[in-house]
């Protein structure tokens, strides 16, 4: 499966959520996450937005080498993800990490990412 470019998953998030009416202080901090995963490592495959046009939930599926196994503090650390699955995935033997974050809408004060 080919990987999406952080600018890619950015330039469509962001054209997808300007429809939702969220601050651009909300806007910031989810962009803002997703790319610190992505400048530790974790490429990403696919992602989803739940909620049309309003923003509930945005799913992010990404791979990550087991080499960069130390970026889980980084992504457990970022108090934006709700959820957070991680999978050992690979054939004949597990190399990577498939990794799927959630991050739900905010309704109070944004927390530091």
């Amino acid at each position: 499966m080919e990987k999406t470019t952080f600018a890619e998953v950015e330039k469509q998030l962001m054209a997808h959520l300007s429809a939702a009416n969220l601050s651009k202080e909300h806007l910031s901090h989810v962009s803002g996450s997703i790319s610190k995963t992505y400048a530790a490592g974790l490429r990403i495959v696919d992602w989803w937005i739940y909620g049309i046009p309003a923003f509930e939930r945005i799913v992010v599926q990404g791979q990550l080498p087991i080499e960069a196994a130390g970026t889980f503090q980084e992504l457990i650390a970022n108090k934006m993800f709700k959820e957070i699955r991680i999978f050992r995935k690979g054939i004949p033997v597990p190399h990577f990490f498939q990794v799927d974050l959630t991050i739900e809408k905010i309704t109070e004060q944004m927390p530091k990412i």
